[in-house]
Formats: C-alpha cells, sequence, structure tokens
C-alpha cells in the first residue's frame, strides 16, 4: 500500500492512487486490518474481532479480481448496476412500508399464544398462566415496523410464509386471547396480495435490471468483439472454401468402407439407435429392490444385447469416419460411456469386485449416462445447441463462482464469530441442528449454503439467533444468550440472503441469456456462411461453363479464320504465278507468238 502510494501519488494526477475504485477498496481494507491489530493488542470486546474478517478481501482480491478479466467484468455489472437497484429498492422499501403500516394495524399484539402440552381449553393469557404454562409470541409478528418489516421480508422469500399467514389468520384480538384456527380467513387478501405484488412483480424486476446492466457492460467490449468475431468469421469462411473445393474425404474409400460410411450417415440408423436407447432406458427403469431372479437374468442379457449393439455402432463409425474424425465433438462421450459399460459387464462376469479399489456397481451406475446419447444424435441439434451454450458459459460461470466463494467465505467466518457457541449441551439449538450449525468453518460454509437456497433459513435465524436472554442472564456476554444478536443476526442473514438469492443468481441468469443470444448469433452467421459458400460454387461453375463455351466457339471461329485465309493465300499465289510465268512458244504459228 505504501509503495503504490508513493509510486502513484495519492490522490493528484490521473494515475493516481485513490483514481481507482479498486485501490480504494484496498486501502479501506489495509485500514480496517490496522484498527483489527490495534483493537486486538488492546484488549477490546470479542465483536469486534469479527474485523479480521474484511482482511480476506485483501488477500483474495489482487489474486482474483485483478487477475480475472471475466470476474471483473461481474464485479463492475453489479457496481453499476447499484444505481437501478436501488431505485427498485425504493420501489420495494414503499410496498414494504405500506404493508407493515398496514400489518401493524392489522395484526399488532395478536400473535402471541399459550405455550403448554394441553391447550385445548386455554382462551386467554390468565388462563394460560393459571395452568402453569408459558405465554409468548411467534419471533415473526406485526408489533411494531420493525417486526412487520422482518415478518414481510420472510413472506417475499417464499420460505416459511404459509406459517406466518395462518399464525395471521388465527389471531384472535388484542386482549391476550389464544388463537383460534382460521378466526379471519378473509386475512388471506393481505398475504396474497403482497406476495402477488411484491414477490412475484417487483422483485422479480431484479433480474430485468441485472441482465439489461450486464448487457450494458458487454456493450463496452462490443467492438472489440466485433473485429474478433469478424476475423473468426473470414477463418471460418476460408476454411469451409477450401473445403468446398476439396474432394470429399471419402473420395478414396474403398466400395465396402463407402457402404458402411453410407449407412453411418443415414438418418434411419440415428432413428434405430433413438429407439434402442430408449428401449434400453425403459429396461433400465424396471428394475427395483426384491425383484425376481427372472427379472435379473432378462435384465442382464438385455445389457449385453444394447452394449453389443452400441460397441458395433462405434466399430462402425470408427471405420467410417476415421479416428481423426471420429474423436470431435461428442464422439469422445459416446465411445466413454461405450466402454464403460463394457468394463462393468467384464467385472461383473469375471467377479474380482474385492481386488478392486471401487466398487463395479459405481461402473456399472454409468450406463445411465447412455441417455445422454441422445443428444449426439444429429436430429437433436437443439439438445447439442444447449448444451454447447452451457459450455461455453462455464468461463463466466466459473467467475461467478469465484464470486459465490469468496462471498460465502466471509459470511462463513463472520457466522463462526457471531454464532460459533450458540449451542451446546445446556442451550441446544432447534433450527440449527447436527446439519446446519456455525461450529466450523465447513459446517459454516454448508449451512450458508442451504441458507442460499431458501430452505428454512428463516427457522436457523428465528429459532436460535434471536433467541431471547433470560432475566438473570447476568452481566457477562454469553454467546448461549448475547442481546447483540437480536439486531446482528437479521442484519446477517438478510444481507446474505439478498446478495445471495436475489443478485448472484440473477447474474447468473444474465450470463446464459448473454450466451444463448450469442449461440443463436452464431448459428445464424453458419448458415449464412454455408448460403454464400453453395452461392459461390454455383456462380463459380456457371463461370467455368460459360468460359467453356466461348473457349470452343472461339476456337471454332479461329480455325474459320485460319482456313479462309490459306484458300485465300493459295488462290492469290495461284493468280500471281499465272500472269507471272512467260507466254509459252507455239511450234506451228511460225515464229509468231500465240495469240
Amino acid at each position: 500500500f505504501h509503495s503504490q502510494v508513493v509510486s502513484m501519488g495519492l490522490y493528484v494526477g490521473e494515475q493516481a492512487y485513490l483514481r481507482s475504485s479498486w485501490n480504494i477498496l484496498d486501502g479501506f481494507l489495509v485500514f480496517v486490518s490496522l484498527i483489527d491489530i490495534v483493537v486486538s493488542m488492546a484488549g477490546g470486546a470479542k465483536i469486534l474481532g469479527v474485523l479480521r474478517v474484511l482482511r480476506l478481501l485483501r488477500t483474495l482480491r489482487p489474486l482474483v479480481i485483478s487477475r480475472a478479466p471475466g470476474l471483473k467484468l461481474v464485479v463492475e455489472t453489479l457496481i453499476t448496476s447499484l444505481k437501478p437497484i436501488g431505485n427498485i429498492v425504493l420501489i420495494c422499501c414503499a410496498f414494504f412500508i405500506i404493508f407493515g403500516i398496514l400489518g401493524v394495524q392489522l395484526f399488532k399484539g395478536k400473535f402471541f399464544y399459550c405455550l403448554g402440552p394441553d391447550v385445548k381449553n386455554i382462551t386467554n393469557k390468565s388462563d394460560c398462566l393459571q395452568a402453569n404454562f408459558k405465554w409468548v409470541h411467534h419471533k415473526y409478528n406485526f408489533d411494531n415496523l420493525g417486526q412487520a418489516l422482518m415478518s414481510l421480508f420472510v413472506l417475499a422469500s417464499k420460505d416459511g410464509w404459509v406459517n406466518i399467514m395462518y399464525h395471521g389468520l388465527d389471531a384472535m384480538g388484542v386482549d391476550q386471547q389464544q388463537p383460534v384456527i382460521n378466526n379471519n380467513p378473509w386475512m388471506l387478501l393481505y398475504f396474497i396480495s403482497f406476495l402477488l405484488i411484491v414477490s412475484f412483480f417487483v422483485l422479480n424486476m431484479f433480474v430485468g435490471v441485472v441482465v439489461e446492466n450486464f448487457h450494458k457492460c458487454r456493450q463496452h467490449q462490443e467492438v472489440e468483439e466485433a473485429k474478433r468475431r469478424e476475423e473468426k468469421r473470414q477463418r471460418r469462411m476460408e476454411k469451409k472454401r477450401r473445403e468446398a473445393q476439396k474432394l470429399p474425404y471419402y473420395a478414396s474409400y474403398s466400395q465396402i468402407r463407402l457402404m458402411i460410411h453410407t449407412l453411418c450417415t443415414n438418418h434411419y440408423l440415428d432413428l434405430i439407435i433413438t429407439f434402442i436407447i430408449c428401449i434400453n432406458v425403459i429396461t433400465m427403469s424396471l428394475e427395483h429392490y426384491n425383484q425376481p431372479h427372472s427379472l435379473d437374468l432378462a435384465l442382464k442379457y438385455c445389457n449385453y444385447f444394447f452394449t453389443s449393439t452400441f460397441v458395433l455402432e462405434s466399430i462402425l463409425k470408427l471405420i467410417a469416419f476415421g479416428f481423426r474424425r471420429f474423436f470431435k465433438d461428442w464422439n469422445q462421450l459416446d465411445l466413454a460411456i461405450v466402454l464403460l459399460s463394457v468394463m462393468g459387464i467384464t467385472l461383473e462376469e469375471i467377479e474380482i469386485s474385492s481386488a478392486l479399489p471401487i466398487n463395479p456397481t459405481i461402473i456399472r451406475i454409468m450406463r445411465v449416462l447412455r441417455i445422454a446419447r441422445l443428444n449426439l444424435l444429429k436430429m437433436a441439434t437443439g439438445m447439442r445447441a444447449l448444451l454447447d451454450t452451457v459450455v461455453q458459459a462455464l468461463p463466466q460461470v466459473g467467475n461467478l463462482g469465484l464470486l459465490f466463494m469468496l462471498l460465502f467465505f466471509i459470511y462463513a467466518a463472520l457466522g463462526v464469530e457471531l454464532f460459533g457457541e450458540l449451542c451446546n449441551a445446556d442451550y441446544p439449538c432447534e433450527g440449527m441442528s447436527r446439519h446446519a450449525t456455525f461450529e466450523n468453518f465447513g459446517m459454516a460454509f454448508l449451512t450458508l449454503f442451504q441458507v442460499s437456497t431458501g430452505d428454512n433459513w428463516n427457522g436457523i435465524m428465528k429459532q436460535d439467533t434471536l433467541r431471547e436472554c433470560p432475566p438473570d442472564h447476568g452481566t457477562d456476554v454469553d454467546y448461549n444468550c448475547n442481546p447483540s444478536l437480536q439486531f446482528i443476526s437479521p442484519l446477517y442473514f438478510v444481507s446474505f440472503v439478498l446478495t445471495a438469492q436475489f443478485v448472484l443468481i440473477n447474474v447468473v441468469v444474465a450470463v446464459l441469456m448473454k450466451h444463448l443470444d450469442d449461440s443463436n448469433k452464431e448459428a445464424q452467421e453458419e448458415a449464412e456462411m454455408d448460403a454464400e459458400i453453395e452461392l459461390e460454387l454455383a456462380q463459380g461453375t456457371l463461370c467455368c461453363m460459360e468460359s467453356q463455351w466461348l473457349d470452343s466457339v472461339s476456337l471454332l471461329i479461329k480455325d474459320s479464320l485460319e482456313g479462309e485465309m490459306l484458300m485465300i493465300d493459295n488462290l492469290s499465289g495461284s493468280v500471281f504465278h499465272h500472269y507471272s510465268s512467260p507466254p509459252p512458244i507455239c511450234k506451228d504459228c511460225k515464229g509468231h507468238p500465240q495469240e
């Protein structure tokens, strides 16, 4: 940091350190790290130890963001999307506040209930206390605007919203009465209208905003991409022209190999293979637990038949196309599936599973991949196009994966710092369990993945992190009962859900949509190139025929002219010879010349 400031300058100049937003972020993280060191040396409160988590960004950003242009593009997309997303956030806040105020007016003080083993005869709070039960209220309620907004956010995320809705339907009154099932079914209008307006409409506007800004960020690279696309198009055109002018690769095939090639390129072979694959899928789906021995034998022989058919098909294609042309595109997957099937049958027959490092059942399971062979057929062009799009999108999806990992890494470390000692034998957790806990970094990472999928994140936050402290919990801060978590936990979970579910997932949607659009453009350009090459070949053939016809006519004219000139030369030579020779002498004319 110091060397960069000295070499580049702090603020003065175009290349100054603070002129770059990435350097501002880096400087901020260095400053936070210094504060963390000072607080640690001074023995500050434990809660300030979470500042150490922010140093992770300082170490990961130079290694990931600055050296990965794709990830930098994703981050810039998110940054440029802040303003439009801010507009949507304002709209969401307006709807949340409107429905929150309305919810407070409708349900304030009505989300209390009696907690006990048998509450059928309980009608109010006094009856509950007389029966030595507890009079408690639901964690998600509408007692004030803050609680109402938290409850509405759970509704908007569509995780556990049904429980909140039925609590509102069962609510009785503000005079501490026990809820009654379906007491006021008209309250459905409040919850359903909120879901329709906010959850299904307003929040989904995030998708449009993120996709639009992703395309805008890509527009800055459109010029370079257009040049690269044009150069690529020219190279492909030249390659296609050369291939069109050459003889087909099967021109030198023998008669038998040519017949095999004709068979392998026939449309009916694809139909037959498709039918066989479908029958194979049906036979594999017939397998079940405690099946009879006769079915085992039938499925075994069916597997032999299908495997032999696929092996024969691969051999024929190897003969027809050759090794170089066969090992292209998806044929490698095709051959791998066939080899795995043969390997599974071999291991079943020789029964040496105890000597193998892996179970042969795992190899037999690979037979299910035969379903993937459907996309190898020539008629499954749509499936292949979609799979090619997914493959092309993998680099940018990988960049998003790095961003996800960075986000999970930070929040997992924060979760361990905040909630790592929240549950123990004396204070067991309800929402958290051995499958969802923040005891260590690995389990925190897995728990955050569960939260990112929207599975019971409100239960984890409600039942454990928002645990109320008893009156005699003492003055020492105990992580089994920390009053500060009442404010920190909602910020932690809400910010993570917003970032993971509503923003980054939509960036993945934007990336896939962009690559689908590019794939459609490439397919259109491919069709245009094929049509252009066919037109060039047709024009070249016509010009060749015209030139040959003109050459024949000119040759005839030339031969005719040469013949006429030869006749004229012969005639002129005869005339000249006749008049230039001396007259003959007549012997009977007595010395007089003959007249």
